[in-house]
């Protein structure tokens, strides 16, 4: 009777490691672009495992950017992104997360994000993937 009790819970503590790497997964994994279709994004890394699993989808992207604050680089989230070429802003989003990718055709990209009232904008060419907007 113990065995089988120990049996099932070890299957629902199995189903449940399944369920919640999934939910990280899914969580972690935002590609959606509201301007332009030709640029997709993906932001997130809110605590460890989410970083974890966005990193491991970096290989699909060619462009990245880290979103920190202060001299210790406290990573931030919920900052408006814009993403521009030669002016023209080709996509917005919300960044959910202190790391954006970003899969954009080959150019120079000027990142402009908000926070506290504060503008800061970066210079980054499709395929650097280690940028950072700092407040």
């Amino acid at each position: 009777m113990i065995k089988n009790a120990v049996s099932h819970l070890r299957i629902t503590l199995a189903a449940l490691a399944g369920a919640s790497a999934l939910w990280v997964y899914s969580d972690a994994v935002h590609a959606t672009s509201k301007t332009d279709p030709n640029i997709t994004h993906m932001c997130g890394g809110v605590g460890a495992e989410h970083l974890k699993a966005l990193q491991a989808q970096a290989h699909a992207f060619n462009l990245g950017f880290w979103m920190v604050e202060g001299p210790r680089g406290t990573y931030l989230a919920d900052v408006p992104i814009q993403v521009k070429v030669a002016g023209k802003t080709m996509a917005t989003f919300t960044a959910d997360g202190p790391l954006c990718y970003l899969k954009v055709p080959a150019g120079e990209y000027t990142i402009v994000g908000s926070h506290k009232g504060q503008t800061r904008a970066i210079t980054a060419h499709s395929g650097s993937m280690n940028h950072y907007l700092r407040w």
